[in-house]
């Protein structure tokens, strides 16, 4: 039998050894740089929501969210150590892949939400139209690699397209005010921007989507390196449950999610993001194998066709194998 007084301070030691425990592992979170696939807009809630409901932290990450100038540019940071996990076009990724970046995909976001956008005004009125009708486009972002391969599977001639390059942002006002017949946006992005800037000068605009026209493949995509999944792979499996979750929250929790975004960038459009959120959660972001399997779980027989329509029809360094760009082994079923 132990005194009373002798257990109170074996107590107090175990409580004092506690609470220092505690606070050493509040304060030894690992930090990781987040790269985005764009500048921040609406459908980048998620990870503001897991940043802020502490959904990173509770994981053991002290998560810095960045933006980009497109998937090329974090797909390149990623693989290059400037940033530690990323959300891109998985293409994208994997034309990367080809040509020697050390990333895969652990988790999808949808099938390619790219949609070609034209002026409703007789000039196009369909996708073979687009011959030798100018686009505006930049090389950095994931349309430069999805043209090309959407142009040979509806047999296009690409060659015949008039390519302006054109810096990202002012891409919805070349359309609008006639420097370009056409532009390639993404929905939940700046397609929603390109649609408001039209409005704006009474323009309307027709839309198709590529996912609809023979590209049904596998869109955006959590990045992460091949090293980390094999010598971290609680590190990598931190970021994406944390961002799953906080993909979950802003679907249950929309409004609050908005709210969210807009504390951490208020410059933010509230009109634009909120409509860029709603379209990200309920057209893009949540196909059926999310709802149905696992959230962010990737079909294999999609990845492989994913993989197929990369090799045959993208600017490939070498053919990759599915095995190599992507794993489920980090999706809660």
């Amino acid at each position: 039998m132990i005194s009373i007084r002798r257990a109170t301070r074996i107590g107090t030691l175990i409580f004092a050894l506690g609470s220092l425990g505690w606070h050493a592992e509040a304060a030894e979170l690992t930090p990781a740089n987040i790269r985005l696939d764009f500048i921040i807009g609406g459908k980048h809630a998620p990870w503001y929501v897991a940043l802020e409901k502490g959904f990173y932290a509770k994981r053991g990450i002290n998560a810095t969210i960045q933006a980009s100038t497109g998937s090329a540019d974090t797909v390149r940071t990623v693989g290059s150590g400037g940033a530690d996990f990323g959300f891109a076009d998985i293409g994208t990724m994997m034309v990367a892949k080809s040509r020697g970046a050390p990333v895969q995909a652990a988790a999808q976001f949808g099938y390619v939400g790219a949609t070609i956008l034209w002026r409703d005004e007789g000039l196009i009125k369909g996708i073979k139209d687009l011959e030798g009708k100018s686009l505006a486009i930049s090389p950095g972002q994931a349309q430069w690699y999805l043209m090309p391969a959407y142009c040979r599977i509806n047999k296009i001639d690409y060659k015949a397209i008039k390519i302006q390059e054109t810096a990202a942002p002012i891409q919805p006002a070349a359309l609008a005010t006639k420097k370009a017949d056409f532009i390639i946006m993404f929905r939940a992005s700046n397609d929603e921007v390109a649609e408001m800037a039209a409005a704006k000068v009474g323009v309307k605009l027709s839309r198709v989507f590529m996912k609809d026209t023979g590209l049904d493949i596998y869109g955006t995509s959590l990045i992460v390196k091949d090293d980390d999944v094999k010598k971290r792979p609680e590190f990598v499996r931190a970021y994406v449950e944390a961002t799953l979750e906080g993909l979950r929250y802003s679907r249950d929790h929309q409004e609050e999610s908005l709210k969210i975004l807009l504390k951490a960038k208020p410059e933010l459009d509230p009109v634009l993001t909120t409509l860029q959120l709603k379209n990200a959660l309920t057209e893009v972001f949540l196909p059926l194998e999310s709802v149905n399997v696992g959230l962010g779980f990737m079909k294999p027989e999609i990845m492989e066709k994913t993989v197929k329509v990369t090799n045959e029809y993208f600017d490939v360094g070498r053919k990759v194998t599915a095995k190599e760009v992507f794993t489920n082994q980090f999706i809660k079923r």
